[in-house]
């Protein structure tokens, strides 16, 4: 026997516990056998493993497994054993109801997080589920909840606080829940009316995340409502939205700091609109936004311009700017119409210009301007104090004038720049050359 192997043999259960622990940890639904092997080592690892219970209490069973088989169901069953009374995390992509289920449906009140992916969703009705705090159920292809009648299978979780609905549809109405406790909640395919009721209906939400909404074309009048907790709301679209829902002129959302929205397939998912809408909403709801991402959005330089002046306090802001055929309404902006100097605590900044070949002299213009902003925001470098003096030249090719303002550098405590698609624009090698000064004084410089 090795020197090593004879300090991990002299190792304490107690120690050997946590080794364990730390070996099996493992996202939910990611497959790993672990366990089993770290039991088959020796007769003292195998004795240490069989009295963890936590060690067995994770379950997942893929898609590509027969849950009828016979190794699954005596897996399941030894699991089930070995994990005693320890709370169960499952991972479920069974797509069909089978005797597997109904096993795992008589461990419920032991359910912790339940991740269930089927095409046969079955409601057990009033059942306990007092130790749940994590669900995320997605019915696949297979029929809707709205299809179903009331579902009350999960209204009796009283430590519930994160829920998940992925691709499917459902009446909010139907789904019998305690939405008023829920922090963090996840929805997809959506129209934005159904977004607006879940937020209604979730008072003490604190994170939402809603992907790949659709239009609400009801014309209804607006709800006013409050989310006193929301302090993070993220809003993607694969469509075009010419809204984002009637609702948004009269809700408020006082604890909301980090606003991100996301353009889907099309260039433009989110319409001109929308911008003054948001602008509306920390008006009224007198919230302080300290990260703001736009991505896909079609906006005029005067609207983000009004945004941005009111949300001084801003730490990371991502803009995707105007295609060509919105640039060429505008004029090119100047040193004092970008967010590296109106937003004096900016930390993480990014701008993502159009790539198409027609707008490159367009692009080349604002890079110029941009990087002025950037250069004077870097924090002991000599760019940032010789802003002036060494822009000067990339100025003229861009004809963009400098000012003598002598607020362009205010606040030094830019660390990350994300500057997307400007590798792919043709960049004049000076840009380049000033881009990789930035990089060699400490700049962090990446792509969208």
């Amino acid at each position: 026997m090795t020197s090593s192997e004879n300090n991990i043999h002299i190792l304490p259960d107690e120690i050997l516990c946590h080794i364990f622990l730390f070996v099996v940890a493992r996202d939910l639904g990611e497959y790993s056998a672990s366990e089993l092997e770290l039991s088959y080592v020796c007769s003292r690892w195998k004795g240490v493993a069989l009295l963890l219970y936590p060690l067995w209490s994770s379950i997942c069973v893929l898609a590509h497994e027969d849950p009828e088989s016979e190794g699954v169901k005596r897996l399941t069953e030894l699991y089930l054993e070995r994990s005693g009374n320890h709370p169960l995390d499952l991972f479920l992509n069974i797509q069909e109801e089978t005797s597997l289920l109904d096993l795992l449906y008589t461990q419920a009140h032991r359910w912790r997080r339940v991740h269930l992916v089927t095409t046969s969703y079955r409601d057990l009705g009033l059942t306990e589920l007092r130790l749940l705090e994590s669900l995320t159920l997605s019915l696949g292809d297979g029929p809707s909840i709205a299809a179903c009648s009331h579902s009350y299978m999960w209204s009796n979780a009283p430590l519930l606080h994160t829920l998940s609905f992925g691709t499917i549809t459902f009446d909010l109405e139907q789904f019998e829940l305690p939405w008023h406790q829920l922090r963090h909640l996840t929805m997809e395919c959506l129209d934005l009316d159904q977004m607006h009721k879940a937020l209604c209906l979730c008072t003490s939400v604190v994170t939402a995340k809603f992907d790949s909404c659709t239009n609400d074309f009801s014309f209804r009048d607006p709800n006013p409502y409050t989310c006193l907790f929301l302090s993070s709301l993220t809003i993607t679209a694969d469509h075009r939205l010419e809204t984002l829902g009637p609702d948004i002129t009269h809700c408020i959302y006082p604890s909301l700091c980090t606003l991100t929205l996301i353009g889907g397939s099309q260039e433009f998912s989110f319409s001109h609109g929308i911008v003054p809408n948001i602008t509306s909403l920390v008006i009224r709801s007198e919230c302080h936004l300290t990260s703001l991402t736009l991505h896909g959005i079609s906006y005029s330089s005067k609207h983000l311009m009004e945004l941005l002046q009111l949300e001084k306090w801003l730490i990371k802001a991502l803009i995707w700017l105007p295609t060509s055929a919105v640039a060429d309404r505008t004029s090119v902006m100047s040193h004092s119409q970008v967010p590296g100097y109106l937003l004096p605590h900016l930390k993480e900044f990014g701008i993502r210009f159009p790539g198409s070949r027609r707008d490159i002299a367009i692009d080349r213009a604002k890079i110029g301007v941009v990087l002025n902003v950037i250069e004077s925001r870097c924090p002991g470098s000599a760019l940032g104090s010789h802003h002036k003096t060494i822009s000067m030249g990339a100025d003229r090719e861009s004809n963009c004038p400098i000012s003598d303002d002598k607020d362009i550098g205010v606040g030094t405590v830019l660390e990350k720049v994300h500057l997307g698609r400007l590798w792919s624009t043709r960049v004049p090698l000076e840009y380049e050359k000033r881009l990789r000064a930035l990089e060699d004084n400490g700049l962090k410089i990446t792509a969208l």
